[in-house]
C-alpha cells in the first residue's frame, strides 16, 4: 500500500472518502494535476491492485489477451481511452470493478456516468501541511539513498511547480548541491551552455541563466530593489528593465 500524505483539512476529507472506497463496490474517479498524489490514493483504495495504462489496457481488450473476471483495478489517464464502448463492455461483462485516474473531468459522458464517487485532489501550493511533511519525507529519502546527513530545512531547495515530480527532484537536487563546489558548478553549466548554444545571438539568449538566479538570490536576501541594485551594482532603472524582462521566470 503507498502511503497517501494527509494533513492537511481537505486532504485528510478526501482519505475519509477513500476509506469509504475501501468498503464499498462502486467504481470511483481521481482528477489532480500529475504529481498531487492520485496514484498513491488509488492504491490506497485498492492496495492489492494492478495499475493498468489505459491506451494499453484498451488494446488489450481489443486484443483479447487481457483475462480478468470479478476483480479490481486501477486505470491510469483513462482520459486517454478512445474505444468507451470496448471498455465498459468489458467491464460489465466481466464484473470488474475499477478505480481510474485522471489529469481532469473531461471525459465522454457515457464514461462519467460510471463513476459513483469523484474525488479531485489539490495541487501542493494549496495544501502546506502536506507539502511540509512531504520535504521531510522526501529529505529522509535523499539522505539514505545518498547516505548523508541529513541537511537543515533552510538549505534545502522546494521547487511545487509540478508537486511532487518536481519537489522531490528538488529535494535531490539540494542534497546533491552540498557536495559540488564553484568547480563543478562551472562545469555543469559548461556542459549545458555547449550543448545549447545557437547559431546567433547565443550571449543574449543564454545569459538569463546567470542573471535571473542571481536577481533571485538578491531579492530573496535583500528585499527592496533599493537594496538589490545597491549590492548587484546596478543602477534601479537597470534593474528594473532586467526585472521586466526575466518577470516570467522570477
Amino acid at each position: 500500500m503507498q502511503d497517501y500524505i494527509a494533513q492537511d483539512e481537505i486532504s485528510k476529507e478526501i482519505l475519509n472518502s477513500a476509506k469509504l472506497l475501501q468498503a464499498v463496490n462502486v467504481h470511483a474517479l481521481i482528477i489532480g494535476s500529475p504529481g498531487v498524489g492520485k496514484k498513491s490514493l488509488a492504491s490506497y483504495i485498492l492496495p492489492s491492485s494492478k495499475i493498468y495504462n489505459a491506451k494499453s489496457l484498451q488494446q488489450d481488450i481489443h486484443d483479447e489477451i487481457i483475462n480478468i473476471q470479478d476483480d479490481a483495478i486501477i486505470i491510469d489517464k483513462i482520459d486517454e481511452i478512445t474505444n468507451i464502448d470496448l471498455l465498459l463492455n468489458w467491464i460489465n461483462t466481466n464484473s470488474i470493478r475499477i478505480i481510474a485516474i485522471s489529469h481532469n473531468d473531461m471525459l465522454n459522458q457515457k464514461l462519467k456516468d460510471i463513476f459513483s464517487i469523484n474525488l479531485e485532489v489539490p495541487d501542493l501550493y494549496k495544501r502546506d501541511l502536506d507539502t511540509k511533511a512531504l520535504i521531510h519525507k522526501f529529505s529522509i529519502e535523499a539522505s539514505q539513498t545518498l547516505d548523508m546527513q541529513m541537511i537543515s530545512s533552510s538549505k534545502l531547495i522546494t521547487n511545487t511547480t509540478n508537486n511532487t515530480h518536481s519537489l522531490r527532484k528538488s529535494i535531490y537536487f539540494s542534497y546533491l548541491f552540498e557536495t559540488i563546489g564553484e568547480e563543478e558548478i562551472l562545469m555543469f553549466l559548461e556542459k549545458y551552455l555547449g550543448e545549447n548554444l545557437g547559431e546567433e545571438n547565443a550571449y543574449k539568449n543564454l545569459l538569463y541563466l546567470f542573471e535571473v538566479p542571481l536577481i533571485k538570490a538578491s531579492t530573496k536576501k535583500y528585499k527592496s530593489q533599493v537594496q538589490v541594485a545597491k549590492h548587484l551594482g546596478l543602477n534601479r532603472i537597470t534593474l528594473r528593465k532586467k526585472l521586466e524582462t526575466h518577470k516570467e521566470l522570477l
